[in-house]
């Protein structure tokens, strides 16, 4: 047997983006705990190796491995069917276990549809995973163990669930077997601080999931295994960047915010020298904290803004306000940490009222990333926005894959016009963002350059929804000249970047004299 449970994901999209090139830290987590259970676990990744990942589907054989663990999605479940499919086609018997939201939150359907899978884990699956290992690999029952629903002949039999880990301390540090693959693509270590999110949000799942195991509330680890964490990575890949991919990594309320300056303090007693992003909401964005913060190695905050409408907001039930998001991209602003925003431009429910209201604040903010011009939102299952659409005859398709249709149609010719140019504003973000990383600029001089970026843009987005207002439809000249507009836009702003590196010419950032006069970028 080359190892007790083979861990794998899928191919996934090729992009140079950093967004794609990341660890699948759930994997990381159960390969950890199971070789902490003295079992042997091996990571391939797809979406990091491909042509490995594509030998081992080609090479593997029937008593390779006792178990085979994937992570689903949505857009990855059918991907993962079919590859199964291939192991056994070469009489590959290993049990096939899948996780995640859908996993979860579907488990008895996706058994029923994809029947090439043996068992599904609910909610966290570091106790979950090794045990039904250590069943498979002892010839167990396999009805005692809590989290799991497998199938047995021709039944699907649902154990009860198993409670979410209270104390995140014990969980042994996640396994970092593709972290060197993914610095040398130029990003960074992911770490979960947290799980969970109280928030309610109708558009997403993270709260049902959660909720479907007990002890479902937010839970955070404490700042000193945190930083015992970043030290150990730092110590041995030579690292000082991180990326914290908590739902909400301030959590709620006083405590929440007590362990987050916890960590950032952590950080400064220990004389580390670190920079870190993290995930939070607008309305967790205050002044006395966010400068600690700073202090502590803070660099770049991801808020989901996802409107500048506050009907919208009130409807995908943000607990938030237009006048909350720009108070707090206000305050990062003046402590120059970079304010990063999701948002989502089309939704089932968005009027042209709203993309008008949409141009005004990503045009106030400034900072936004240009994508958002071209965002729609994805229905995830078990979510109020899934329920609230199928009872209004509005989504079609099955749970793992569902299709919207638009209440106003000239917002769906608005859509269909920006999205022929999504590409275009991608690569004009991704170029920008790679400019910023290297650290020639000044904040100031990089907000200007965004607030560049983004304004032609967003004045064509503008054109565009009045063009389609007036017409009440988009004309074939309408389309095109709104593909070419994007792609003329975009292709001075790249020039304008372009000549700006050459005026860097290895300049560090804090020499004190600025990089263009003052008026350039204005």
């Amino acid at each position: 047997m080359k190892s007790h449970i083979l861990l794998l994901r899928p191919r996934g999209r090729m992009t140079d983006s950093r967004v794609f090139a990341l660890e699948q830290l759930g994997l990381s987590y159960v390969a950890a705990t199971a070789r902490a259970a003295g079992l042997t676990a091996e990571i391939v990744d797809g979406a990091l190796e491909p042509d490995r990942y594509d030998a081992l589907l080609e090479q593997m054989d029937d008593g390779d491995h006792a178990l085979i663990g994937y992570p689903i999605y949505p857009e990855t479940v059918r991907r993962v069917e079919r590859d199964v499919a291939r192991i056994r086609a070469r009489g590959v018997r290993a049990h096939v276990t899948v996780g995640n939201h859908l996993a979860t939150l579907h488990d008895k359907a996706v058994l029923t549809d994809f029947p090439k899978f043996d068992s599904a884990i609910r909610g966290e699956g570091e106790s979950t995973l090794p045990e039904l290992a250590q069943c498979l690999l002892s010839g167990g029952d396999l009805t005692h163990i809590n989290g799991l629903t497998y199938r047995l002949g021709n039944e699907i039999r649902r154990n009860p669930p198993r409670p979410n880990i209270q104390d995140l301390d014990t969980i042994p540090f996640p396994a970092r077997d593709t972290l060197p693959m993914v610095l040398k693509a130029g990003n960074v270590p992911l770490l979960y601080t947290s799980r969970g999110c109280n928030a309610r949000c109708d558009f997403c799942s993270v709260h049902n999931y959660f909720n479907a195991s007990p002890n479902g509330a937010w839970r955070g680890r404490s700042p000193g295994n945190v930083v015992d964490e970043m030290e150990s990575i730092a110590q041995r890949y030579g690292v000082h960047e991180f990326a914290f991919a908590d739902e909400q990594f301030l959590g709620h309320g006083k405590s929440g915010s007590q362990r987050a300056l916890g960590i950032a303090e952590e950080i400064t007693k220990r004389g580390l020298d670190f920079r870190w992003y993290m995930d939070t909401r607008a309305s967790s964005v205050t002044p006395d904290v966010f400068a600690t913060l700073r202090d502590g190695g803070l660099r770049v905050v991801f808020m989901g803004l996802e409107s500048g409408y506050n009907p919208a907001l009130k409807q995908m039930r943000k607990g938030l306000t237009v006048d909350r998001s720009i108070q707090a991209i206000d305050i990062l602003k003046g402590l120059e940490i970079i304010p990063s925003a999701g948002f989502i431009m089309f939704r089932p429910d968005t009027t042209m009222e709203e993309l008008w209201h949409n141009m005004e604040f990503l045009d106030e903010v400034g900072c936004v990333e240009l994508t958002a011009l071209a965002t729609a939102m994805r229905v995830y299952s078990g979510t109020a926005l899934e329920s609230r659409l199928r009872s209004e005859g509005r989504l079609r398709g099955p749970y793992y894959n569902y299709e919207w249709s638009f209440q106003d149609p000239k917002v769906k010719d608005c859509y269909a016009v920006v999205m022929e140019s999504a590409d275009t504003l991608s690569a004009t973000y991704n170029a920008f963002a790679a400019f910023r990383r290297k650290g020639v600029a000044s904040y100031a001089e990089c907000s200007k350059l965004q607030r560049a970026m983004n304004r032609g843009p967003i004045a064509i987005m503008r054109e565009l929804v009045d063009a389609v207002a007036k017409e009440d439809g988009a004309s074939d000249s309408v389309r095109a000249g709104t593909r070419a507009a994007f792609k003329e836009c975009c292709e001075d702003f790249l020039r304008l970047l372009r000549f700006v590196e050459t005026c860097s010419n290895g300049r560090p950032a804090d020499t004190g004299s600025p990089l263009l006069s003052p008026t350039y970028l204005c």
